[in-house]
């Protein structure tokens, strides 16, 4: 018997569509109805195996669902639920998979008619493609997932999320929703933002030498990948979590600036113990991942 049996999808981009592809092929879910905005976004739902059944009424989707999924841009999150509000029955459990957790928790649990049954979750594993052909089977396997319940998260909805996530092979934890947009400014947000803002100090760079793209190597690439995600989502996220990303980014200026200092004195020798000093902070960091990693998969 699945975990739930009827299941309200709210969005069949990369998080949505994986989360409906890996558990229904691990019999997590059973019937699957998806709602989109876009007729054509739910044909390829459809086409893909995401889906069992698509509509453009939001009503309709989540009417006699066991399970609502609000996988939808963080902006779109509150009217949908204030549009499904009339559809839920006492014993539906909603989650969203949401990279800012402060507000969406609030206006949420405002919008819905059993606050209780809301679990805030957050899958950590993105990738920079985006949209209904970016969902693929395995995205989970081995990542984290943080669900932010509050005081009045009922324990039964919160174990069956947890199960849900843990079945498709995620690490979860739970966290203050406050604390997950301080952590997630910091590791997320902020490097996001500043792979937009390296693009963008390039192609300024472009305007007094149109040739400079021709030289573009790996390290641009690599540190840029991530300047491919949807800008719609990251528009969302940034505004959204602006209080605690403008403070990651006053952390990351004020670290730039030493930076910029050491190389404006000239001091070859003190730039070099920064930057070595620097070398050791990234090899304990990622030392301390592998740990982390080798310790939570011999669990």
């Amino acid at each position: 018997m699945p975990l739930f049996e009827n299941v309200a999808l709210f969005g069949v981009g990369l998080i949505g569509g994986s989360l409906a592809l890996d558990a229904k092929r691990k019999g997590l879910f059973g019937h699957v109805t998806a709602c989109s905005r876009r007729a054509e976004t739910l044909d390829a739902a459809l086409q893909k195996g995401i889906a069992d059944k698509t509509t453009l009424d939001p009503i309709e989707c989540a009417k006699g669902a066991d399970l609502v999924v609000l996988a939808a841009p963080v902006s779109s999150m509150e009217p949908i639920a204030k549009a499904i509000a009339p559809a839920l029955e006492r014993n539906t459990i909603v989650t969203d998979v949401g990279s800012v957790k402060g507000q969406i928790v609030e206006k949420i649990e405002r919008a819905i008619p059993y606050p209780s049954r809301f679990v805030p979750g957050h899958p950590v594993a993105g990738r920079e493609r985006f949209g209904t052909e970016a969902a693929v089977e395995g995205l989970f396997a081995g990542k984290r997932c943080v669900l932010t319940p509050t005081k009045t998260t009922d324990k039964e909805a919160l174990r069956a999320v947890r199960a849900l996530w843990e079945g498709v092979g995620m690490k979860v934890l739970e966290m203050d929703p406050q604390r997950h947009d301080r952590v997630l400014a910091a590791t997320s947000h902020l490097p996001h933002l500043v792979a937009y803002a390296l693009v963008e100090a390039v192609m300024r760079a472009r305007e007094t030498d149109p040739d400079i793209l021709d030289f573009t190597a790996g390290g641009f690439h690599d540190f840029t990948r991530i300047a491919a995600s949807s800008p719609d989502m990251w528009r969302d996220i940034f505004l959204m979590n602006s209080s605690h990303l403008d403070e990651m980014i006053d952390v990351f200026s004020s670290a730039l600036d030493e930076l910029k200092k050491v190389i404006g004195s000239h001091d070859g020798i003190e730039l070099q113990k920064k930057l070595e000093e620097i070398r050791r902070v990234k090899d304990q960091i990622e030392n301390m991942r592998q740990v982390i990693v080798k310790f939570e998969n011999s669990r």
